[in-house]
């Protein structure tokens, strides 16, 4: 028997997209802003590198902000899945992705159910996996 790799991605630093697949490597990243929810799954990683960093400042800005004040850790609402597929939908190759509005209420800080509607430039040549997490650094 064969025992999972866990990859810990408390120290990313860029937003990044885990795609669920039986890989016998699980993802585990520190979310729900204050809360520090240990949450994983099992697949493979698609990061999201460089000029993509200011992503995560305004993702930040929002969640610590008046209305989660840090503390997002149960379920998203409309609003808030709305402003991150406006965060995402600036960015050339990404605007594909967008916050899956059946998961919302599994869904927060740093852990986003996302559906994949075409092509992620630059980042996958084939076979574009139709579901992912949206995760990033905790805001704790």
């Amino acid at each position: 028997m064969t025992k999972d790799t866990t990859v810990l991605l408390y120290e990313l630093e860029s937003l990044a997209l885990i795609v669920p697949a039986s890989s016998q490597i699980v993802y585990r990243n520190q979310t729900g802003g204050h809360a520090c929810l240990p949450s994983q799954i099992e697949g493979y990683l698609i990061p999201f590198a460089g000029a993509h960093s200011g992503k995560c400042e305004r993702l930040f800005a929002h969640f610590t902000g008046p209305k989660w004040g840090g503390w997002c850790a149960e379920f998203i609402d409309a609003e808030t899945a709305n402003v991150i597929d406006s965060i995402l939908a600036d960015a050339p190759g990404r605007d594909q992705v967008r916050v899956d509005r059946t998961k919302l209420n599994v869904s927060w800080e740093a852990w986003v159910h996302v559906r994949i509607e075409g092509p992620l430039l630059g980042l996958l040549e084939h076979d574009v996996p139709s579901e992912a997490i949206l995760t990033w650094p905790n805001s704790d």
